[in-house]
């Protein structure tokens, strides 16, 4: 097997994972990832690298093979959570509809906990035309 196999392999163990959560995290199937473990499947994409050192918690690099240090370096670490991270894989996979859904829903979300921080009572402050949230009633409802 190569590095890149050895490596994939290694860091899911490390992290105590089976094939389906290496699977679920690049959207693929079970075997699919056995393949990327197992050597079967020769050039693995670039992005799918990337994919998987997310998952692992460590560098591309360190997944091909050119550099025996597991761990990112902080200044290059990003400043988001893992949660965060998923969060825009999954965002970034939707559809434009499903994307105007999020978007509407963290937009009444965002809306709601800036009235409750600021403890707004006036009726005029809601910022929303009775259009508006027709709109995203409908898009609440379609969910």
């Amino acid at each position: 097997m190569s590095i890149l196999n050895d490596r994939i392999k290694e860091r899911r163990l490390a992290l105590d994972m089976i094939l389906a959560d290496v699977a679920d995290h690049l959207n693929v199937k079970e075997a699919t990832a056995q393949r990327y473990e197992s050597g079967d499947i020769k050039n693995i994409k670039h992005e799918t690298v990337v994919s998987l050192a997310e998952l692992f918690k460590c560098s591309p690099a360190y997944l091909m093979g050119w550099t025996d240090e597991p761990e990112i370096p902080a200044s290059t670490k990003s400043k988001f959570s893992q949660a965060e991270i998923e969060f825009l894989r999954k965002f970034k996979s939707l559809d434009e509809k499903g994307k105007h859904t999020v978007k509407t829903i963290l937009e009444m979300e965002y809306s709601r906990v800036r009235r409750t921080q600021f403890d707004v009572v006036a009726a005029h402050n809601d910022d929303q035309s009775d259009e508006q949230l027709k709109l995203m009633q409908q898009d609440i409802d379609e969910l």
